[in-house]
């Protein structure tokens, strides 16, 4: 079998964690079974190198637009007998306050995408939530969620040591609101002068040249007055989870909104794969994954204050960092399992290739 993978979107963490790491895996634990070729536009492969694929993979699109053309390439991708797998990774409709909201707006991106759903021979998708969405456009939707393939060596945990307990913020450019939950809790910690010296809050993805992170960075070091402050600079797909290792505890504020509860879990996965304790957002895929007090903390909306109570929690017994975050990695190690994952992956890809 002959699988052809597209990064229509190298490189962005959707190709790296739903396209490039799964399949390495796919390739190096299921006994190279899978033929894997990948290009970045489809129009480099002649007639006889299409020939040749039995699967396309893509991630959420195969062509940006007109709708019109939707149609077209996935009959020009199926002539020679090739199926098509979409894999999606977030809800297509965005919250006025994604940085990406004009932009889907404008080129009416959601018809699209809901055009190449129901077009699919099969979708991938990260969770149970998502899955429902998907089902009412494409009944044939099949969930593995991102798993890190430890082959990858920034998901090898290499802890610095501090005195203080270190807090991090791992959000990309479009959590502007998310952020803002964060505001008046980190504010209450930073009046507490008596604890100055003692915790140390790390803004991760700094990137001077993105005004985004300078307004990020307004809200963690509470405009410049919190002494505990800094910052990881920004690094790529490859290495940016080797930020954690300079964190006791990561930060994951979501807004209780459609879109951030069709999100996957990915945040927990990280922090916890790197033995990290976690103060979540309630929102449904978080809290399947973590036991209030147990391996981490969830705050429901509008509860903003049990923010700053969790992280005083760290700080006044900073032990607890790490028993929580080596229980929230064995449940979840446990709970994604590379090779029974990639297993099923293999297994989805025969079938679905040779459309059964």
């Amino acid at each position: 079998m002959r699988i052809c993978i597209v990064y229509n979107q190298h490189p962005t963490g959707c190709s790296y964690y739903r396209l490039e790491m799964p399949n390495a895996a796919v390739h190096d634990l299921c006994g190279g079974v899978v033929d894997f070729v990948s290009i970045d536009d489809i129009r480099r492969m002649n007639d006889d190198e299409l020939k040749t694929i039995d699967l396309f993979l893509y991630n959420r699109t195969w062509i940006a637009g007109p709708i019109e053309a939707v149609e077209q390439v996935a009959n020009i991708l199926r002539q020679y007998g090739a199926r098509i797998i979409l894999d999606m990774d977030d809800y297509w409709h965005l919250g006025t306050g994604h940085s990406f909201y004009r932009h889907y707006h404008e080129t009416k991106m959601p018809a699209i995408i809901e055009k190449h759903i129901r077009l699919s021979d099969h979708i991938i998708c990260t969770t149970t939530y998502l899955r429902d969405e998907l089902v009412k456009f494409n009944k044939k939707v099949s969930i593995f969620p991102n798993t890190p393939y430890i082959q990858y060596k920034q998901f090898q945990e290499q802890p610095t040591q501090s005195e203080r307990v270190r807090f991090g913020y791992f959000g990309a450019a479009q959590h502007t609101e998310d952020v803002e939950l964060m505001r008046s809790p980190l504010q209450r910690l930073s009046d507490e002068t008596q604890l100055d010296g003692k915790y140390m809050i790390y803004l991760a993805g700094w990137n001077e040249n993105n005004p985004i992170y300078q307004g990020y960075e307004q809200v963690f070091s509470n405009k410049g007055k919190n002494n505990n402050y800094s910052r990881i600079q920004a690094a790529d797909i490859y290495s940016y989870v080797q930020g954690y290792n300079w964190v006791d505890v990561s930060l994951a504020p979501l807004r209780d909104t459609k879109f951030n509860k069709l999100k996957s879990e990915l945040k927990i996965t990280e922090a916890a794969w790197m033995g990290k304790a976690v103060i979540a957002s309630e929102v449904p895929m978080y809290a399947d994954c973590i036991e209030n007090g147990v391996d981490g903390w969830l705050v429901p909306e509008k509860k903003e204050k049990l923010w700053h109570k969790y992280m005083r929690a760290f700080i006044n017994e900073p032990a607890m960092a790490k028993e929580m975050g080596e229980r929230l990695r064995a449940k979840m190690q446990g709970k994604f399992d590379i090779q029974q994952i990639s297993e099923a992956r293999l297994n989805l890809y025969k079938s679905v290739a040779r459309g059964i």
